[in-house]
């Protein structure tokens, strides 16, 4: 299968490269992260970095079971260890070894080993851990295939950007699915088999007492109410109308764990009057839009709905810190930093060309008292670009990679 270049988790691994810090890859399962470290094992390659320098072990797979007792594996690599010569160490899915922490930690103060481990439990990078390790690791999260991406590849068969839109968001973006052709059967089974995974080995295998259709139930409240505030008790409060008896704090594990294992993101919210995040009723965010299909049952979202979600994780790529916001008694879709004290305020819509709609996504802007940057990103091809400072984007541009600026 053709490897698909993933150039800005590339970019990210080369400019920490040789630093005395620990490169931490997170992301869902199968959304790539054991392929970026071929990737970039090649560059390095390509760079002079003798293949007898790299250390790259899986540890999902059965001959490096012996391997996930933390002592075995660190006198495993030591053994290649030379302190003269940088030796580069990939450990995939480091989860699996037993007290991982206490050999990462050692090959960290070694000199002349550069430290790559992934995870697909955010439980990895548990407190205990991240104090383990202050000060000693960089973290970047891995999501599905973006757009442009998926663009990139589908593209060269001749379908125009639309086109390829609408099958984006009706098949998902996990990077499996270029190994089938583009709408088959085969992809649908492939989605189907990682959403099975990731729901029976990371979600009810860590809840022992979990029941299968609870989950897949808030599970669907969650994706029927992207978009939407939320909060642990509105989903407890819904099921137990519906008929379904569960209790707060079962409702909150199990949320939680939807969260760990990287199968929804939390939008925290921000009141922008008062300039303070606030607690209890965020909104959420499903990492691949291929799982829609198995958690709604062939049911279908608004297309508002979908737009909002592939904008949230498009800022998640470039590394935004998102929130929504509260403006008064109005909402902001999203108010995001970057590593600057800047912030930029987004709206989005399927489409503002209606007036009535235009001024009902212009409303909270002029409610917003500081003169940080406005942004609109629809899916009309023609609008006015400008409205008092509040730039209209188009939503294919933005997600094939055009900058918010104004």
């Amino acid at each position: 299968m053709e490897l698909i270049e993933r150039n800005d988790y590339l970019d990210w691994l080369e400019k920490y490269r040789d630093k005395k810090v620990i490169k931490v890859i997170t992301g869902l399962r199968r959304a790539g992260k054991s392929t970026i470290f071929d990737l970039y094992i090649n560059r390095l390659i390509k760079s002079g970095v003798g293949v007898e320098r790299i250390v790259k072990i899986n540890f999902e797979e059965l001959e490096n079971e012996t391997l996930r007792d933390r002592t075995v594996l660190y006198n495993y690599i030591m053994q290649k260890y030379d302190s003269s010569n940088k030796l580069y160490v990939f450990l995939d899915e480091v989860q699996r070894v037993d007290g991982f922490e206490e050999a990462v930690d050692s090959l960290f103060v070694k000199d002349g080993v550069d430290l790559y481990i992934t995870g697909s439990n955010a439980k990895f990078l548990s407190s205990e851990i991240a104090t383990l390790l202050t000060g000693r690791y960089v973290e970047i999260n891995v999501l599905p295939l973006s757009f442009k991406e998926y663009y990139g590849h589908f593209g060269k068969g001749g379908k125009d950007k639309r086109e390829l839109f609408m099958d984006y968001i009706t098949f998902g973006a996990l990077p499996g699915i270029f190994m089938f052709d583009n709408g088959s059967a085969e992809q649908r089974e492939y989605t189907e088999s990682v959403y099975k995974t990731v729901l029976e080995k990371d979600v009810l295998l860590r809840n022992s007492a979990a029941s299968k259709q609870l989950v897949e139930n808030i599970l669907s409240y969650l994706v029927y109410n992207i978009g939407c505030l939320t909060s642990v008790k509105r989903i407890t409060d819904t099921l137990n109308s519906n008929g379904t008896k569960v209790a707060y704090n079962t409702v909150a594990k199990y949320f939680e764990t939807l969260q760990d294992c990287f199968f929804v993101y939390k939008a925290d919210r921000y009141d922008v009057t008062g300039k303070e995040y606030l607690k209890m009723i965020n909104k959420y965010y499903i990492t691949d839009f291929g799982f829609k299909y198995y958690i709604l049952n062939n049911k279908t979202l608004e297309l508002s709905q979908i737009l909002e979600n592939l904008v949230f994780l498009e800022l998640k790529r470039r590394r935004y810190k998102i929130a929504t916001g509260k403006v008064a008694e109005k909402e902001v879709d999203f108010v995001i930093k970057d590593g600057s004290d800047g912030i930029k305020y987004v709206q989005v819509a399927v489409t503002v060309m209606p007036e009535d709609k235009l001024k009902q996504e212009l409303r909270p802007f002029y409610e917003v008292k500081d003169n940080y940057s406005k942004f609109i990103i629809t899916l009309d091809d023609f609008y006015v670009k400008d409205h008092d400072g509040i730039t209209t984007v188009n939503a294919l541009d933005f997600l094939l990679g055009k900058e918010l600026s104004s």
